[in-house]
This record gives C-alpha cells, structure tokens and sequence, in this order.
C-alpha cells in the first residue's frame, strides 16, 4: 500500500557554502514533492543561495542548478519563497542541495510530501 505523509525535509537549518552539503536526501524507494520552500537571511547584508536538484547517482553541477545566485534581502525584510520548486518529484536516492555565498548566514525551510 502507498502512503503519502507530511515531510519537514529541512527545519530552518543554516546553510553553508560547500556544493558537497547535501541538505535532504529522498529515501530509496520513495519520492518527495516539494510543497514549500522559505529561505531566510539571518545577517544585515543580502546574500544568495544556488540550488540544485540532482538525480540519484549524479553530482552537483549547472546541469540540475534550478536557481542561481537566488537573491535573499537582509535580515528584516520578508523571507524568500521559492516557488520554482513547488511540485517537483524527486526520487529515492535523489537530493536537494542549497549552498549560500556566505555560510551561517540564511537559514532553509523545506517542506512537502513523501510517498512510499
């Protein structure tokens, strides 16, 4: 029997600036579908995140980036929403990778659903 359960994939955890940080790998045979996705500037200056959605078996790289240098305003302004992600599917051994330009700096909501 399938299931389809709320999955909070990453809870405001702060990002670095290394491309091999994976911050969510989907489980094997599941599939994760974005719902939402919150990046959040913790310091006074605007900073930017790149994300990459990579299939099971590959690497970051320009090939998978579905954002680049995404601007996030400095702290007190509205959190950024990425709305490019809603829906998409991820299979198992798939990941989801944020690397900010300046590590501990925005911080990364990730939700959706996970179906196994």
């Amino acid at each position: 029997m399938t299931t389809r359960s709320p999955k909070s994939a990453i809870s405001n955890k702060l990002l670095t600036t290394s491309a091999g940080d994976t911050e969510y790998t989907v489980p094997a045979n599941s599939v994760f579908t974005v719902s939402a996705c919150t990046l959040n500037n913790t310091t006074g200056t605007a900073r930017t995140v790149t994300i990459n959605v990579i299939p099971s078996g590959d690497t970051a790289s320009a090939d998978n980036q579905v954002a680049t240098a995404l601007p996030v305003a400095a702290s007190g302004a509205s959190p950024t929403t990425v709305p490019g992600l809603v829906g998409h599917h991820i299979e198992g051994g798939g990941k989801i990778n944020f690397v900010a330009d300046a590590g501990a700096a925005v911080s990364c909501l990730l939700s959706g659903y996970l179906t196994q």
